[in-house]
């Protein structure tokens, strides 16, 4: 029998982040430290993230937010106008740092990402 689906919660957010991050190359590890929020923000996206309260956005590069669709079971990027806002529902059950390389391969010719 399978279990009713649950949102997120902030505790299992940052287990998963742990292990994603340890997962990573240098290129990922130096974008990651330059876009990644100091806390997973819970943000809204009306509809799909109306029954968990929304999903967890974990990194932020202009107007682009990486979050998890806990609904999929995987990371997303999306575009946002207003922080705490996901304009755009994008299901994906991709890595974290999947969704990372295409951000980096879009961002290439748009904006210079400066890593120390």
């Amino acid at each position: 029998m399978e279990t009713a689906w649950k949102p997120l919660t902030y505790a299992e957010m940052n287990t998963l982040l742990t292990q994603e991050t340890h997962q990573s190359d240098k290129q990922n590890s130096r974008l990651w430290s330059v876009i990644r929020l100091p806390q997973p923000e819970l943000w809204v996206q009306h509809p799909w993230g109306n029954e968990g309260c929304g999903f967890w956005v974990v990194a932020a590069a202009g107007r682009t937010c990486i979050y998890y669709n806990d609904i999929t079971r995987g990371f997303s990027s999306g575009s946002f106008r207003h922080w705490g806002t996901i304009a755009d529902y994008q299901p994906s059950s991709a890595s974290l740092f999947d969704i990372l390389d295409d951000v980096l391969k879009s961002s290439e010719n748009k904006i210079e990402l400066t890593c120390v």
